[in-house]
């Protein structure tokens, strides 16, 4: 997701006094985005003669609910936060300014920080997510299959020639299967669709999205103009003689 910086009239406080009060401070709307595509709000707060910028802790909350744990959501603020030169104290994001003059340099920074954050934390659990569901696939295609016809990370270059490492394949003597797992978050399904739609038409190779039932409708159509989409439970009937058992 690019994350767009916000741009406003200079943050006068005329201006300011055109955001909403709350009991965060000043909140202040930005076209930094989430991975929801909901816009990210920073609070401006008055501190001295200068101003504070925060989060009021929504980015922590956003990405909890991406399933990381609190830890690994603080690694990732940190992380971010030393990309863009800004605090991150218990659950907030913030950034202190002397003076008006970088007040919007402070929203700009918190901002994008706050997107970035969110960004890392979805793709970070999206691929540990897709690792666990490839996994459980390989244990249970590797009995039916004979010795070294299933792989891992498979390395394929597309018609583009870009190189792909597909989760899993089955080398058999009726040809290649290339099995791409999927999770039901729109960058997991993206970036699937772009890697099986460049393998070409070639019928030598067999293109399979597998998932764990929990797709969305648009989803699964969406995949079906690239690949056969299947639950990880008929991945092996999909596979049909390749499958047989050594």
């Amino acid at each position: 997701m690019m994350n767009v910086a916000f741009r406003t009239d200079l943050m006068t406080e005329a201006a300011l006094s055109r955001c909403k009060q709350t009991d965060n401070g000043l909140r202040v709307r930005t076209t930094c985005l989430f991975s929801s595509f909901e816009p990210v709000f920073v609070y401006v707060v008055r501190f001295g003669d200068g101003f504070v910028v925060h989060d009021a802790g929504e980015t922590m909350a956003v990405i909890l609910t991406h399933g990381q744990d609190g830890a690994t959501a603080r690694r990732i603020m940190l992380d971010e936060c030393r990309r863009y030169g800004v605090t991150c104290e218990g659950r907030r994001l913030s950034a202190k300014v002397d003076s008006a003059d970088w007040l919007e340099s402070a929203i700009i920074a918190v901002a994008n920080t706050a997107a970035a954050a969110a960004r890392v934390a979805l793709v970070d659990r999206t691929r540990k997510s897709e690792r666990a569901l490839a996994d459980t696939l390989f244990v249970l295609l590797q009995p039916q299959l004979p010795r070294g016809a299933l792989m891992k990370e498979y390395a394929y270059q597309g018609a583009s020639g870009r190189r792909y490492r597909f989760d899993l394949a089955v080398q058999g003597p009726e040809g290649l299967s290339l099995i791409e797992v999927v999770r039901p978050n729109p960058n997991s399904v993206n970036a699937k669709y772009v890697a099986l739609s460049d393998v070409g038409s070639s019928d030598a190779v067999q293109r399979i999205a597998a998932h764990s039932g929990d797709l969305a409708r648009e989803d699964v159509l969406l995949l079906q103009n690239v690949a056969t989409v299947a639950t990880s439970d008929g991945v092996l009937s999909l596979l049909g003689s390749r499958a047989a058992a050594h």
